[in-house]
Parts: structure tokens; C-alpha cells; sequence
């Protein structure tokens, strides 16, 4: 959740989506249902993968899209370091404009004007593309009255949008945005997944084997215990360390998570995900430790940035405290920071230098997360 290159790199971060299907299939097949039974025994049931590691091309293209659009200043950029440039290199290099980029002032205007935060997960809800812009077709056609829907269930379906899209003027955004991304995805993004998919082979296979045999069990219990029991851990091309959290349309939490470049990056996954898992605990902390004026004056939000990179250290200190020196060092380059050595001490004041919190925040964080390991 947003809690948010060199050509070479660029052509790295295009090589994303593995699933040769657009609904994003789990990269580890997991095994048969049922298998051969023993003689005289009945049929052994392999359960079904849980938290299996995934790509989902229709999520790639509108995180995508927004990421082409938006002047990413935060202080942990809600996408990838440098993606939009590195993007804009190879294009200018094929000499191709998509819809998406000559409609790229008026829609970075709009964008800057009303934030659209909230239209980034509304791919989570859909199982492709297809689907995703049959829908907003249909809401866009009701003029975003969701009461001329023919049936409960699409009504439902055309809810998220409403929420998101609720006048005329921000539905003229979304028709535009609409047809940039057909076109992007058409023209550009699309057809570069299909040509990259075999040259990810050994990060996808680090990935899956670090987190479904080491770390995925080390989260257990923490995610049981805020009820993500279930979910899907999805490697997304734009990402980088503010990844995505939202319902999805298999009924489970889909997190969004950066794309390694190389198998060696394979544990910025955890970062990420232990980032996302604590999301949900840094709002409220913050809220009850700050005054109102401070939320005015915006400062609240900024604590929440830092409360959720701070969080996720906090919860890496407890479960998997190997991976802590590499969770800072990635998010202090995350908000643009050059580490001058490798000593723990110099990273641990580097680390919370740049992503300061009250002391009353961090110990009400650091309360949370020692009840939800315990269970309580």
C-alpha cells in the first residue's frame, strides 16, 4: 500500500510478467490436487499453495500508467527509483507515442489535482485486463450511475469505481486515462512482456524458493494473526519500496510487491512485504499520538511514511532479524540515501535519521506488533 536506470536497467524492469495467461497464474505450479493413491489407501491431497508468488500482467499495466503520469516526490517514491525515465529512454529510442504519452499533460494535470490515489488498486478486483476495461466501459457508459446497473452484481462490480470517479470531470479523466492505457499496453507494455518473460527465469525461481521455503513460514503466525491467512504475493514491474495491498478478486489479500532485477535481489520481496504486512498497524498509532493540528499541518502524514518503513523493521527485528541490515539499506536507497560504509551502528543512525518517528509512535508500533505475535 502507498503507506509508495540506465537503458539497461530500464529493459531489466521491463522483463516482468511471468504468467503466460492474463490471470496471472502462481509461478511455483503447485502439485496435483490429488496423486496416486497407495494400495488399498485413499487418493493423498496436497493442499493448495499458500501466499504463492505471482505476476499479474493487467496490474503491471495500470501501476504502469500511473507511473508514467505522476512526479513521484515522496520521500520513498511510490514506484520504482528512476522507472518513468528509464521507461521514456527506451521509448524515445524506438521513436514510439502511445496515447498515454500524448495525453500525458492533461492527465499528469488532473492527476496532480485530485490525487486518483485510490484508482491504483482497482486492478486487484479483476482477473485481467479484459475484464478490468469491459467494466469501466460499462461504468463510463452509465455516466458513473451505478442505479442503472442491470443487476446487483454489477452494481457491486461498478461501486469501486464510483467511490473513486464520482463527478463528470473525473470521469472525462478516466475515459482519457482509459484509452492511454489500452494503447500503452497495445503498443509497448504488453507485447515487451511476452518478449522478456524467458529472461526472468532464475529471479522468479529465487524469489519463490527464498520465500515459499524460508521466509513465508517466519510470517506465519503474523499473518495469521491479522487474518491474511491467505493471499497472493504479487512481483509487480513498477514497484519499489511502497508496494500495494488490497482485496483481490480471488477473495484474498493481493500484495504488490517490487520485481527483482537480478536473483541476487531476490530478498527485497521480503522487504517490501514486510513493509506491506504492517501497514494496517500505522495509522492508528499515529492517529492517537498526534493532535489534530498536526494532522493539518500535515505532519501526521509524513510520520505515517516513516511509521510503515520503521514498522516493517520492527517486525523483521522480530521474525527474520537476518534480513534487518539489508531492509535498511534498501529503503535508505529507496529515499535517495548513499550509506558511506557497511557498519551496523552507521546504517541503524542513517536508517532513523531519514525515517525519524516520535518515540511515543515507534513504542505504540512496537506494542502492536508484540500483541499480534502473541496472539492476543
Amino acid at each position: 500500500m502507498p503507506s509508495r536506470v540506465l537503458v539497461l536497467a530500464g529493459v531489466l524492469l521491463l522483463a516482468g510478467c511471468v504468467s503466460t495467461g492474463s490471470t496471472g497464474a502462481p509461478i511455483a505450479t503447485p502439485a496435483p490436487a490429488s496423486t496416486t493413491a497407495p494400495m488399498g489407501g485413499a487418493p493423498a491431497v496436497q493442499p493448495p499453495l499458500r501466499w504463492p508468488v505471482r505476476t499479474v500482467p493487467h496490474v503491471d499495466l495500470w501501476l504502469h500508467a500511473f507511473a508514467m503520469l505522476s512526479d513521484d516526490s515522496a520521500a520513498v517514491p511510490l514506484y520504482r527509483r528512476g522507472y518513468r525515465d528509464s521507461i521514456t529512454v527506451i521509448k524515445n529510442q524506438r521513436n514510439l507515442l502511445t496515447a498515454l504519452d500524448g495525453n500525458r499533460e492533461t492527465l499528469a494535470r488532473g492527476l496532480r489535482r485530485n490525487g486518483y490515489l485510490d484508482a491504483q488498486f482497482l486492478p486487484f478486483g479483476f482477473a485481467n485486463w479484459d475484464e478490468m476495461r469491459a467494466t469501466i466501459e460499462q461504468f463510463l457508459q452509465l455516466n458513473g450511475d451505478v442505479r442503472r446497473a442491470p443487476t446487483r452484481d454489477v452494481a457491486m462490480r461498478l461501486a469501486p469505481l464510483a467511490a473513486v470517479f464520482a463527478t463528470a470531470a473525473d470521469r472525462e479523466w478516466l475515459r482519457l486515462f482509459l484509452t492511454g492505457v489500452e494503447d500503452e499496453g497495445v503498443r509497448f507494455l504488453m507485447p515487451e512482456h511476452q518478449k522478456l518473460l524467458r529472461e526472468r527465469a532464475a529471479t522468479i525461481t529465487a524469489v519463490d524458493s527464498l520465500w515459499q521455503q524460508v521466509y513465508r513460514t517466519k510470517f506465519e503466525r503474523f499473518l495469521n494473526n491479522t487474518s491474511q491467512r491467505q493471499g497472493d504475493l504479487v512481483l509487480s514491474l513498477p514497484m519499489g519500496g511502497e508496494g500495494r495491498t488490497g482485496a483481490g478478486y480471488t477473495g484474498r489479500t493481493m500484495v504488490a510487491v517490487t520485481y527483482p532485477a537480478r536473483p541476487a535481489d531476490a530478498a527485497e520481496v521480503m522487504f517490501v512485504f514486510a513493509h506491506e504486512a504492517t501497514g494496517a498497524l500505522v495509522g492508528p498509532a499515529v492517529h492517537d499520538n498526534t493532535t489534530p493540528a498536526e494532522e493539518r499541518a500535515g505532519v501526521a502524514a509524513r510520520y505515517v511514511s516513516s511509521g510503515q518503513v520503521q514498522a516493517g523493521a520492527m517486525l523483521l527485528a522480530k521474525l527474520a532479524p537476518e534480513l534487518l541490515p539489508g531492509y535498511q539499506r534498501y529503503y535508505l536507497r529507496q529515499a535517495g540515501q548513499r550509506l558511506a560504509g557497511e557498519s551496523r551502528a552507521g546504517t541503524d543512525t542513517a536508517f532513523n535519521a531519514t525515517f525519524p518517528l516520535p518515540t511515543s509512535i515507534r513504542d505504540a508500533l512496537a506494542k502492536q506488533i508484540d500483541i499480534v505475535l502473541s496472539g492476543i
